[in-house]
């Protein structure tokens, strides 16, 4: 059985402990997938819901101290019950504050994935690298952060962007499958990062085909939402990728033109 139909048949239960801004988004669009997503952010209850979870979000979108400090105890125990974390430093470059709470986190806690832009993942290993809110820089070379980000944090990267990049086992892999739509949506990238938790079916066995399946499969839906959704702009195309989630099979995944090369 493959990754996706792994996940619609045993709807693993993701736990996410995201921003406020995409709860909603991301919810249904692990949900249209096949998987089964819970909202937890209480730490009283992370050991019986990590117990029985697939993997842990940490999405830092929207931190706070007090949230911070939930987060660092979350995925203490995700590490203590061995459930696998994808963090997702959201904007890390922006403020000091972001800086060091993530340079805490990947001190202390044993990180599966890590999913950003290329901004975002620089900042996590240059401390000179600044942002402006979300944004990342268009003329980062993603290839070569993606390497030295894998080399430095010992974990598998993923940088999304034009071309998405995973480097993963010393290998390192560039897609250019998706659609510009997805810029013109709030938490499409949060929702990458959940559903890249959902591919990760082996706990313990993380593999660089299921990463380059997630983000692969995942654009090829944004494709066919974006061919859904025709002229009528984000709004229309944000409900149509649920569509493309719902609908997509492996079969869509093996006999479609995915821009894969390996650098």
């Amino acid at each position: 059985m493959n990754n996706l139909e792994k996940i619609k048949t045993t709807q693993p239960l993701i736990i996410c402990y995201t921003n406020d801004v995409v709860k909603n988004f991301t919810a249904n669009g692990l949900l249209s997938l096949g998987a089964s997503p819970a909202m937890s952010e209480a730490p009283e209850e992370a050991t019986e819901m990590l117990s029985v979870a697939q993997t842990l979000l940490i999405n830092i979108g929207t931190i706070t101290k007090d949230r911070a400090k939930d987060m660092m105890d979350i995925a203490r125990i995700a590490n203590k019950v061995g459930t696998p974390i994808v963090f997702d430093p959201v904007a890390v470059g922006a403020s000091e504050f972001r800086k060091q709470f993530c340079k805490q986190l990947l001190k202390e806690i044993d990180v599966a994935v890590i999913k950003g832009n290329a901004s975002e993942i620089l900042a996590l290993i240059d401390d000179e690298t600044t942002m402006k809110g979300t944004d990342s820089d268009d003329n980062l070379d993603s290839v070569d952060i993606a390497r030295k980000a894998h080399d430095i944090l010992q974990t598998s990267i993923v940088i999304t962007g034009e071309e998405d990049v995973i480097a993963k086992d010393n290998k390192v892999i560039k897609l250019a499958n998706g659609s510009q739509l997805l810029t013109r949506i709030t938490g499409a990238g949060c929702l990458l990062g959940a559903i890249i938790g959902a591919f990760l079916t082996d706990k313990g066995n993380i593999k660089l085909q299921q990463l380059e399946e997630a983000v692969s499969i995942y654009n090829i839906a944004a494709e066919a939402a974006e061919q859904l959704s025709g002229q009528q702009g984000p709004a229309s195309f944000m409900t149509a990728l649920l569509d493309a989630l719902y609908h997509i099979s492996y079969d869509d995944y093996l006999n479609s033109n995915c821009r894969i090369e390996v650098q």
